[in-house]
């Protein structure tokens, strides 16, 4: 969490008494603006030298080049984003009043001036010991506000007391959106009109994004970034709602938004120095957010320990010991939709460092609370347990007839991008996709697939969408080779081809499955080949001498692309 930043409002600043013989011209609006430091600056050029929310005092000795050198100054102050300008009336800077008086007036830019000489060092001296005094004020009150936060907690009301103690300190509107479930508004707003709001909402952060500076993402100071300079909270007018994420283990769930309330329901009447400052509300709406991931993390981790409990269950489940009505009876109990769904097994391989099953399952309880947001905004409902020290997840489907693999697959990549930071990566190795059912009974078949689709892999490497309806002609090679008929079957179509290549150093195999794969077109296989049209028929026709003039019947065509496939299978791809 950002420490928060130290600041005295300039109205403020003016009441002490090191300022009462000063002269200023400065609008609600100057007066409304925070000093985040003093500095003492002569020379007239400023380029780099300032971060913004600077009071900067100067006896314009550097202005005596000309009557323009202070207004030129004046200028980058307000491009710099400086608080506002303290000078001393002297030779070099009281014939420039007026300009300067001018310039501060369209910029609603506050400038203060002394007719007599002035000791900089007891304004800097006063002031930086209110700004800590001022730092020191807020972080009191916003570690009260955390405790507050935390007794709420402690009552198990939920989030709704939480924002409305959030709308009470900082004098805005506040929704929470959730990825999953329904958004919530202190004060309440209908629901057409809060999602309405959202999108208004998501167009200003676009846009916020899009404006922003790489180094200046993805902090605290983005929130208060949000703000229009010198605006306060109560400028509704002025100002966008301002927005944290709610995050729990690197997953963001939801979003907390803050919203300037509508005209009439603003007290005009509220004193300015009442208001609470910009710091203090991104401090208060981090801290809130902090608070409302506590809760939701406490409610997933207590769901999925309950699930944790029906665990036997489910293993019983992937087993086949359940009839079909005893399935449809536990399942409506959680959607009655989930009894005419799809579903199938996904089974995640095991890794040497989980050879713990208890520390493997307190793992799967953290990383399932971030599964299940992610399938479920997908519309798709998980169960999960670790057998033989492996990952089994049911993903079941009332969406559909067929399973929606593209989505079931986005799920997954939303995993592993989300465990790619992680220590300890649970979802991110090998796995393999079992077949879909809609009879739920069968799901032991389908983790049976799923395990044929990772041991398949183990031959022929990583697929692309590990799902078992895409192992096509795999599915017989495999159980080719756990018969034990595999190499027989190849060496009967191959054979030939394989002994002249390993006596002569030939290419006919690579040409073949060339040959066959472009639908023996010999143009296309001569290019993909890079040899020329002669040799290519000179290799056609040693095949044939080889293989026999029928090799290019349909029938035996197919048992000869098998066996090429089925080659690869074993000794890896043809180069």
């Amino acid at each position: 969490m950002e420490e928060p930043t130290l600041h005295i409002q300039i109205r403020d600043m003016l009441k002490r008494p090191v300022f009462r013989k000063a002269e200023y011209v400065a609008s609600d609006r100057a007066l409304e603006r925070y000093v985040r430091w003093v500095h003492i600056m002569e020379v007239p050029e400023i380029g780099d030298l300032l971060s913004g929310g600077e009071l900067i005092l100067t006896t314009g000795i550097g202005w005596s080049e000309g009557n323009q050198c202070g207004l030129s100054f004046l200028h980058q102050l307000i491009t710099c984003g400086a608080s506002g300008l303290c000078i001393e009336l002297g030779e070099h800077t009281r014939p420039q009043l007026e300009g300067l008086k001018q310039i501060a007036a369209e910029a609603d830019f506050p400038l203060i001036w002394f007719h007599d000489q002035v000791r900089y060092i007891d304004i800097t001296q006063d002031l930086h010991f209110a700004l800590i005094r001022s730092h020191q004020r807020m972080v009191a009150e916003l570690d009260q506000l955390t405790t507050s936060f935390h007794q709420l907690l402690l009552n198990g009301d939920g989030v709704l007391p939480l924002l409305r103690l959030l709308s009470r300190n900082t004098g805005y509107a506040v929704a929470l959106y959730p990825l999953e479930g329904e958004a919530i508004a202190v004060p309440y707003v209908p629901p057409e009109q809060l999602e309405a709001r959202r999108q208004q909402w998501r167009r200003q952060h676009v846009f916020t994004e899009n404006h922003t500076q790489p180094d200046e993402q993805n902090s605290a100071e983005d929130a208060a970034a949000q703000f229009d300079i010198g605006s306060t909270p109560h400028s509704a007018h002025r100002m966008n709602g301002i927005s944290m994420p709610v995050q729990a283990l690197e997953y963001t769930f939801a979003d907390l938004v803050l919203f300037p309330h509508q005209p009439e329901n603003i007290d005009l009447n509220q004193p300015p120095e009442t208001r609470p400052s910009e710091a203090y509300v991104v401090q208060a709406l981090e801290r809130c957010a902090a608070a409302i991931a506590q809760d939701w993390m406490r409610t997933k981790y207590m769901e999925e320990k309950r699930r944790y409990k029906e665990d036997m269950w489910v293993i019983d489940w992937l087993n086949g010991s359940h009839s079909t009505k005893d399935i449809q009876e536990y399942l409506s109990a959680a959607d009655p939709r989930l009894c005419n769904a799809q579903a199938a097994v996904i089974l995640f391989d095991s890794h040497p460092v989980h050879n713990d099953s208890l520390r493997l399952q307190k793992l799967l309880i953290q990383r399932n609370i971030v599964a299940r947001s992610i399938f479920a905004r997908e519309g798709f409902t998980l169960y999960s347990t670790v057998l033989n020290l492996q990952i089994i997840v049911i993903v079941i489907d009332p969406q559909s007839e067929t399973l929606r693999k593209n989505k079931v697959w986005h799920c997954i990549q939303q995993l592993k991008q989300h465990e790619q930071e992680q220590t300890h990566q649970l979802f991110s190795g090998l796995l393999g996709i079992g077949q879909s059912y809609s009879d739920l009974s069968r799901l032991r078949e389908s983790l049976e697939s799923a395990r044929e689709t990772l041991r398949i892999q183990k031959d022929i490497g990583v697929m692309q969408q590990p799902f078992y309806s895409n192992l096509h002609c795999y599915r017989i090679i495999a159980s080719m080779k756990q018969s034990g008929n595999l190499n027989d079957f190849i060496t009967e179509y191959l054979g030939p081809l394989i002994r002249y290549d390993a006596e002569k150093g030939g290419q006919l195999l690579l040409t073949l499955k060339q040959y066959l794969t472009l639908c023996c077109s010999k143009q296309e296989t001569a290019s993909a080949l890079f040899i020329v049209r002669q040799t290519l028929y000179h290799r056609l026709d040693k095949i044939e001498s080889l293989l026999g003039i029928d090799y290019l019947l349909p029938e035996k065509r197919v048992a000869m692309e098998l066996a090429l496939y089925a080659y690869e299978y074993i000794n890896g791809p043809l180069l």
